[in-house]
């Protein structure tokens, strides 16, 4: 069965929205259509096709903005107002976001700016912890043991929306020793494309710090994962993940 797309938020890093209802097209049958078929893209919708370089325009109806975004979620180039049967396209882009023709301008986004991605069900979240009124108090503290700079910076996004603190401090997958002294609450372990290396390393955590509570993640987790341990889809479920560490966090706490 084939994975449902999400829907995702675009922002800026300071928190202010760019698009609200972001597609996305993850899959090569998902990049190819695009938005094919469309008679219109209404202000506040796009979609993000990911991993992607460049776009082809042909047999659109409509002109699009079309922003080119690198591995640490930095604007590249923008391409505004780009007509039917036309192409374009950024080397080192890793995702590409195509927007009403003019949104670009009309929300001030430009080259150079740095953006995240929430889903939809947590803008409220977001909101309440920039509010000081609405303010959460801090739950815990969280180390995010990753390579991979966009899932740091998406996991750091998510958490703090929810009132946990994310370590400093930058580590590896492997961990290396790093929790021994570590004063965190728990840790989101990316298991990358290899879940033998993600389980590995969860041995290695529980083995340094058995009280701590540890949450693996991994790249489409394949059904020969161990029945003892619930690996999480590293983009599909991040939010059930994190939701998993929180709990855990917070049953600690009050053992």
């Amino acid at each position: 069965m084939a994975r449902k797309s999400g829907t995702l938020t675009l922002r800026r890093e300071d928190g202010r929205i760019v698009c609200e209802n972001v597609t996305v097209a993850d899959s090569t049958r998902r990049r190819m259509w695009g938005l094919l078929g469309r008679r219109t893209l209404p202000s506040g919708h796009g979609i993000v096709l990911r991993p992607a370089w460049s776009i082809h325009t042909a047999f659109m109806r409509f002109p699009i903005d079309v922003v080119f975004i690198d591995s640490e979620l930095v604007v590249m180039r923008i391409e505004e107002n780009l007509r039917s049967f036309k192409t374009a396209s950024c080397r080192g882009a890793r995702e590409v976001v195509e927007l009403p023709a003019g949104e670009c301008e009309r929300r001030g986004l430009q080259a150079g700016d740095r953006i995240a991605w929430a889903s939809r069900n947590i803008v409220n979240d977001i909101a309440m912890q920039e509010s000081p009124a609405l303010q959460t108090e801090r739950q815990g503290t969280v180390l995010v043991a990753s390579g991979d700079q966009r899932f740091v910076k998406l996991s750091r996004f998510l958490l703090e929306g929810k009132g946990i603190a994310v370590g400093d401090q930058s580590v590896s997958a492997t961990l290396d020793g790093s929790l021994e002294d570590a004063d965190v609450d728990g840790v989101l372990l990316d298991g990358a494309m290899s879940t033998a290396d993600g389980l590995r390393a969860l041995t290695a955590a529980r083995a340094q710090r058995p009280e701590l509570p540890v949450v693996l993640v991994a790249e489409s987790p394949g059904p020969r994962s161990p029945q003892s341990v619930r690996i999480f889809d590293k983009w599909e479920e991040t939010e059930a993940a994190i939701e998993a560490l929180q709990l855990a966090i917070a049953e600690k706490g009050a053992a």
